[in-house]
């Protein structure tokens, strides 16, 4: 059983309501899961459950299991994971890429490939407007990537749809960097 933040000592934030003219840059389904999530503080279990012990391999069915989980029950065809707070694809992430591809080409290369970029939620100080808006910015740059080396590989454009989503719906606690690593993703799906 995963503890809650108040078990673990987390007391409920302080900072300042979301301005609203945020919605002008972040997607409303992203400002209302802020809103959710402060609403939620203090309350255990509030937050979209991590994967105590998942590990970082793409091919991992706990963390394919989780990301179904909190996205409808969709599996993502690949996970790309990204470095740092970088965008710049590895070769493991190309690998990955690639094999979406040969699914997508598998599948008569007739239907759409959906990637969602996903970024860590931890951020230098700055204020909780900045915060959304590089968080945000680092998801879509990551997402961007993804489509790009999908294009590169053979997909056409117009099959390529481009979501970025934030730090909404992470797989991994945050408490340890090897949590923020593994929420630092892209997520491809294959839909035919």
């Amino acid at each position: 059983m995963v503890a809650s933040d108040a078990a673990l000592g987390f007391r409920p934030s302080a900072a300042p309501p979301l301005n609203s003219s945020i919605n002008q840059w972040v997607s409303a389904p992203i400002v209302a899961r802020y809103r959710q999530t402060a609403s939620n503080a203090g309350v255990a279990n509030a937050a979209v459950p991590a994967v105590p012990g998942a590990q970082r391999d793409s091919g991992s069915n706990s963390v394919t299991a989780s990301i179904a989980a909190i996205s409808g029950g969709m599996a993502p065809t690949a996970v790309v994971f990204f470095a740092g707070d970088g965008a710049s694809l590895t070769a493991a992430g190309r690998t990955q890429i690639r094999a979406a591809v040969n699914a997508f080409k598998a599948d008569g290369g007739m239907g759409t490939i959906r990637v969602v970029g996903h970024a860590a939620s931890r951020t230098p100080n700055m204020s909780v407007e900045k915060h959304l808006e590089t968080i945000f910015a680092k998801s879509q740059a990551r997402a961007n990537a993804v489509a790009q080396e999908l294009i590169h590989q053979g997909v056409p454009a117009g099959r390529v749809l481009v979501e970025a989503v934030g730090d909404s719906q992470p797989v991994y606690f945050e408490s340890m960097p090897k949590g923020e690593d593994g929420n630092r993703r892209t997520e491809i799906y294959v839909q035919g």
